[in-house]
């Protein structure tokens, strides 16, 4: 009888640490690289897009056609704009809506490419 209580026990505890043990985090996606492009005031303008999940966590944009103190602040300011509210839902740089407009739609274009 005392056997079989002792079975039981290691039994149970065998279980009970079974139980416990940790789950493998989900594998984190890996990071993809996206292109787009849109065309703005001067020409087109081309962004690069790195997306981790669902999450923007870079853009690049190039426009070299694009007016230089207007459009190109545009080029220069929105990336970090778009990569902190991880949308392109950003308020446009001021005096450069037609380029801002165009970084959106080729950021949009490029994430269409997931």
């Amino acid at each position: 009888m005392k056997k079989l209580s002792l079975l039981l026990v290691v039994a149970l505890m065998i279980f009970s640490f079974a139980g416990c043990a940790k789950e493998e985090p989900a594998a984190t996606e890996e990071a993809k690289t996206l292109t787009g492009t849109a065309k703005g005031f001067g020409g087109d303008v081309t962004v690069t897009v790195t997306v981790s999940g669902d999450d923007i966590t870079a853009v690049d944009a190039v426009g070299d056609s694009e007016t230089q103190g207007i459009g190109s602040n545009a080029i220069e300011q929105l990336p970090a704009l778009i990569i902190e509210a991880d949308s392109t839902e950003v308020e446009a740089v001021s005096g450069a809506t037609v380029t801002s407009d165009a970084i959106k739609e080729a950021v949009n274009n490029a994430l269409a490419e997931k």
